[in-house]
Formats: C-alpha cells, sequence, structure tokens
C-alpha cells in the first residue's frame, strides 16, 4: 500500500440515465498529490445516472464515510453508499428524491437536501446515526420563469448550498437563489434577469455567495446577512476573459483562499478571479485551458510540502485532468495528468486517512 495516494470517486452519465451516457456508475480513481498524476481504479458502484456527488464524514460506524449519489431520471431517486477501508462502496438502499431529473445533492450533518432539475422541485430528508438515508421532511416545489425561453420556461433547482443555518438553492429557471430552513421557505435573493444561477461557493465568513451564472456568463457577487437570511446582489464580472453569454455556459465555483474559480464549457477554460474590497468585487485575473465541456471540478489540497491541485471533468472529453495551483499567484498550471473516464460529471475526494489503497 502507498500512503501518497489520494481518493477520488467520479460521477457520469450512463446509458440508462437521462440524458444517457458512456459512464459506468460511480468510478474510483487515485490520485497522487505529489506529482498530479491519476491512476484508474475501476468502476466502484453500478447505478444510474450517478451525475452528482456528496459525502457524509459525520455518519457512524467503522469507516464514518457514506457517499450519496443522485440517479438522473426522469423519474429521480438518490442512492446511498458506505465507503470501506479499501475504498469499495456498499449501497446502503435508495429513495425517491421528490421530483424529477435530480441533479444536486448536498449533505450536512444529518440532513440532506436534493435539487431536481427538471421542475425545481426541491426535497429534504433525514439521515440515519450511520448516513443512511431516512424519511422526506420537506418538499418545497417553486413557480416563475425567465427571458430565455428555451431554458426558463419554468423552475430548475440546479444546486443548494448550506450557508449558515440556511440552505441556499440555485434556481436557472426564475434567477433567484431560494432560502430555505429546515422545515420552512423563508424568501428569495433576485438576481439579474437571464443571469441562470447555476452553482454556489460562500465565502469562509459566511458573509458573502459567489453564483456562476449558466446564462449570462457571469460570476455574480451575493452580499449575504446569516442572522436574517437574507441577502442581495452587488455585482458581477465576465466568467472569463471575454463577455460570452449564449456561447459560453459557467458551471461549477469554488473559493480557494483569496480566489474563486469557475469551469467555463464553451470556452472550456478554468477562470481565475481574485477577491477584492471584503468580497464584493471580484476581478478576472487568467483562463486556464481545460479538456472539452469542463463539467466539474474539485480542490485537492496538499499536505506535508504537496502543492494545491484541481482535478477537473471534461465531460465532452471523456477525461479527467489535473492542474497544479501556484502557490503565489493562485493560477492553476496544467500537470500534463491525463485519465479516460467515460462521460465524467462530478469529482468528489475523500479523505486519505482512513482509507488504504489496495494494489
Amino acid at each position: 500500500m502507498d500512503q501518497r495516494w489520494r481518493l477520488l470517486f467520479v460521477g457520469t452519465y450512463t446509458p440508462d440515465s437521462d440524458p444517457p451516457g458512456k459512464g459506468g456508475g460511480v468510478h474510483r480513481v487515485w490520485f497522487d498529490p505529489a506529482t498530479g498524476e491519476l491512476t484508474d481504479g475501476g468502476v466502484a458502484a453500478r447505478t444510474p445516472g450517478p451525475s452528482f456527488l456528496a459525502l457524509n464524514t459525520m455518519a457512524e460506524g467503522a469507516q464514518g464515510y457514506v457517499v450519496y449519489a443522485v440517479n438522473e431520471r426522469a423519474e429521480g431517486t438518490v442512492t446511498a453508499f458506505r465507503v470501506a477501508g479499501d475504498a469499495t462502496l456498499t449501497e446502503l438502499g435508495s429513495v425517491p428524491s421528490g421530483g424529477g431529473s435530480p441533479c444536486h445533492v448536498l449533505a450536512r450533518g444529518s440532513e440532506l437536501a436534493v435539487s431536481n432539475y427538471a421542475d425545481g422541485v426541491v426535497s429534504f430528508h433525514d439521515l440515519a446515526p450511520d448516513g443512511a438515508l431516512g424519511e422526506r421532511t420537506a418538499r418545497f416545489g417553486h413557480t416563475g420563469g425567465g427571458p430565455v425561453a428555451d431554458r426558463q420556461e419554468g423552475p430548475h433547482a440546479h444546486s443548494a448550498a448550506r450557508v449558515g443555518d440556511h440552505v441556499l438553492v440555485a434556481d436557472l429557471g426564475t434567477d433567484e437563489l431560494r432560502v430555505y430552513s429546515r422545515d420552512s421557505a423563508v424568501g428569495v435573493v433576485a438576481l439579474p434577469s437571464g443571469a441562470g444561477p447555476r452553482h454556489m461557493a460562500a465565502a469562509p465568513s459566511g458573509a458573502r455567495v459567489y453564483v456562476s451564472g449558466e446564462l449570462d456568463s457571469r460570476v455574480h457577487v451575493v452580499r449575504w446577512n446569516p442572522a436574517t437570511g437574507t441577502g442581495e446582489h452587488v455585482g458581477s464580472v465576465p466568467a472569463t476573459a471575454e463577455e460570452a453569454a449564449g456561447t459560453n455556459f459557467p458551471a461549477e465555483i469554488t473559493v480557494h483562499g483569496e480566489r474563486v474559480y469557475v469551469s467555463n464549457r464553451g470556452a472550456d477554460v478554468l477562470s481565475t478571479s481574485p477577491v477584492h474590497d471584503g468580497g464584493d468585487r471580484l476581478e478576472h485575473l487568467a483562463d486556464t485551458p481545460l479538456g472539452a465541456w469542463p463539467r466539474h471540478f474539485t480542490v485537492v489540497r496538499g499536505h506535508h510540502g504537496d502543492p494545491d491541485h484541481i482535478v477537473a471533468a471534461a465531460q465532452n472529453g471523456d477525461s479527467l485532468m489535473s492542474l497544479r495551483v501556484d502557490p503565489g499567484t493562485g493560477i492553476p498550471a496544467d500537470t500534463g495528468h491525463r485519465l479516460a473516464v467515460p462521460d465524467p460529471v462530478c469529482v468528489l475526494p475523500v479523505p486519505i486517512k482512513r482509507i488504504q489503497r489496495s494494489e
């Protein structure tokens, strides 16, 4: 066993998902944090359309890790898997997602939030102490639309993020962040018309939320008040070096240090933007080329002198690639390492300290 390797699980589209793809389910990948090398670990779990994954590190049990996968189909479900010490996955069961085409799942402690794209429904589920899926505790629909006729004919819940005591849901169809407590809808934060909010990332302080606008190709800044559960839009910048609404479609967004990173489908780059003015203003700094249609990425933090890396999923390129983050500028650079994975959609790191890689 070589303890330097980190474990990644990769969600894919499969032949029985909607949309269909070529993936085998949840794939297992080993990552070398010293070099950025990626090694195939095979299919860890065969399940329909696990297009987004989430990790619960608080579950009781020998390993304490449970992975949740949406099953993106018209009749949506969510499936839970326990992570064993040899990085295998054992299914714990599945439950209906409460809506159609679930595309995002958020796990925090004893609660799971599922975003259903097709009808905009957001559902909340209890989690058992061992991480198993429990009863659905709430189900919220929504109404409204936006000016982009073919994408905003109705609500489309695209992702959820917990910020303090509230859960925010990005609704691509209505240009809003929907705000929920555990059992009630609290309100909305309006974004510019036609923004098409997709994913969110909160600053460590919780006082700012950054939002990728899939339809207007911009990164939006929301000033957030954790005490009241309210926010206001305070500005935006282009997601890449050029204004590109209609040809570039931002996807995943992450805050890492004093930088905001966004994957861009169309331009096929990862953009880097430093944070200024207490978090209210972003400044586009650089675009780093990625593979075709980069859907999602994750930051793998270095330890014991290793650099930080970013691992990105190029969905249309059927591959993963790794980037080394420059510790000074924060700009990521291609390591040259690639790994073929069919229709990769989501990359989920699992802490290595309890996992052993079998040779």
